[in-house]
């Protein structure tokens, strides 16, 4: 009998240093297939920032993900429940 396969979702963070600013541009990848994770990823890398640098970077995908969602919602194929599941719809909050 074959094993299951098993497709854990693995958190970035898990292995420890980490380049920020590159997962916040993988982050406006993830966000067209897995809102909630990229917002989670954002969550997590927002605590972790240490230069300007990060944070712009940070930022600027901050913007590219709240605008792809602010578009979705406009399209006649969007479905809430498929999006978001059980959560609410939420955005990425920008850092000053």
């Amino acid at each position: 009998m074959p094993r299951k396969k098993s497709n854990p979702v693995i958190s970035p963070f898990t292995f420890g240093l980490a380049d920020m600013s590159g997962l916040s541009r993988d982050a406006t990848y993830v966000v067209k297939w897995n809102a909630p994770l990229a917002i989670s990823w954002m969550e997590g890398i927002a605590g972790r920032l240490i230069s300007e640098n990060e944070k712009k970077a940070y930022n600027d995908s901050a913007i590219k993900i709240n605008k792809y969602l602010d578009h979705l919602e406009t399209m006649r194929y969007y479905d809430k429940k498929e999006v978001w599941g059980a959560l609410s719809p939420t955005r990425v909050p920008e850092l000053f």
